[in-house]
């Protein structure tokens, strides 16, 4: 049986290197029965302690994340994840970044849009913002102009009934003179008549009588 040493390390993570499989043995030998019949290459492994056998070769007692522990030769693991393991997650990373790229692209695209869309609209509202403070403004001038009318035309109603009332002494006036005239008119007529009744009356009397040719 073989002699072997083994010093405890402190526990780290490992990956198998670039072999296709690597069996895990239940001791660190060949002759001890393999457990898994082999490790993936870029398998990550947690390494438990390293043990040197007889005839020099070192082996590294190792535990999967799935918890199943064994021994592998310490020359198929590496302290950094193979390169071709690295390049195959670099590519899905790679792969994820550029699908989200391409995502933020177009959401990007849909933002410019939005921002557009949001500008123009802003853009009509100040506008239309514009116009109506030109319209309030407008509005503030006829109203006050119209306020200046409604003072004119109180003035001017004012006015009128004052030369309304004055129309209305005037032709009551003038009602009155033409009332007198014609009480005159009448009078001087009455008077007229009077002396023609009296000339009708008294006018032979006072013709001179004849003197006789006899006498």
């Amino acid at each position: 049986m073989a002699i072997m040493t083994s010093s405890v390390v402190q526990a780290e993570t490992r990956y198998i290197s670039d072999t296709l499989y690597v069996p895990l043995r239940a001791g660190p030998g060949n002759e001890y029965r393999i457990l898994h019949r082999g490790l993936k290459t870029g398998t990550a492994l947690e390494v438990l302690e390293e043990t040197s056998a007889d005839n020099g070769e070192e082996y590294a007692k190792v535990r999967t994340r799935s918890g199943n522990e064994g021994y592998i030769p310490v020359q198929y693991l590496l302290k950094e994840e193979p390169a071709k393991e690295q390049l195959e997650r670099a590519q899905k990373e790679n792969g994820k970044l550029v699908s989200q790229n391409s995502e933020y692209h177009k959401q990007l695209g849909a933002f410019e849009t939005s921002n557009r869309e949001l500008t123009d609209k802003l853009n009509s509202s100040t506008q239309k913002i514009r116009k109506l403070e030109q319209e309030l403004t407008r509005i503030r001038e006829v109203s006050s102009n119209s306020l200046k009318i409604d003072s004119r035309n109180k003035t001017l109603v004012v006015n009128n009934e004052q030369l309304k009332a004055q129309l209305n002494t005037l032709q009551v006036e003038n009602q009155q003179i033409s009332d007198s005239t014609q009480q005159r008119w009448y009078l001087y007529g009455a008077l007229t008549l009077l002396i023609g009744v009296l000339l009708g009356l008294f006018g032979p009397l006072l013709k001179p009588k004849k003197k006789s040719s006899w006498i």
